[in-house]
């Protein structure tokens, strides 16, 4: 009986995990806007960012004028380790496809990774691919 109970409120847990997972066509059902590589360049010099990772990890830095940033993290998921603050250098451009690409060099991996932009009210999505099934990371951008 416990048994049953235990594996019922884990099938819960994983429905509402999953169903919190944004992707690219919500991101659209949002009315989202693609931001252009000029939009992003104009936006991302000096830009304190905040970023929230599919597996639940905050992490944010301040990208510099010359594209090098030291990013901090919450080290919830897989960036910095597991539950975990950690700081790592990195890295911030934009590439003429107008994709935001980043790197940063944690001790115990490496982020490495392009996401196309969208817009939706104050809120930035970047997804990896224009697949409307492509998960959609948040992102806050503010001087």
């Amino acid at each position: 009986m416990i048994r049953s109970i235990i594996a019922i409120i884990s099938l819960g847990l994983c429905s509402l995990a999953s169903a919190q997972v944004t992707t690219l066509a919500d991101v659209k059902a949002k009315n989202g806007v693609q931001l252009s590589a000029e939009e992003l360049k104009q936006l991302m010099p000096g830009a304190k960012v905040v970023s929230r990772t599919q597996a639940g990890s905050t992490r944010q830095w301040t990208n510099n004028a010359d594209g090098t940033f030291i990013a901090s993290s919450d080290g919830r998921g897989f960036s910095g380790g597991r539950n975990s603050y950690a700081t790592a250098p990195g890295t911030w451009r934009v590439a003429d496809n107008g994709r935001l690409c980043v790197t940063i060099k944690w001790n115990v991996a490496v982020d490495d990774w392009c996401r196309v932009v969208f817009k939706v009210g104050d809120k930035y999505y970047g997804v990896g691919r224009l697949d409307d099934n492509a998960p959609a990371s948040e992102f806050e951008f503010s001087k």
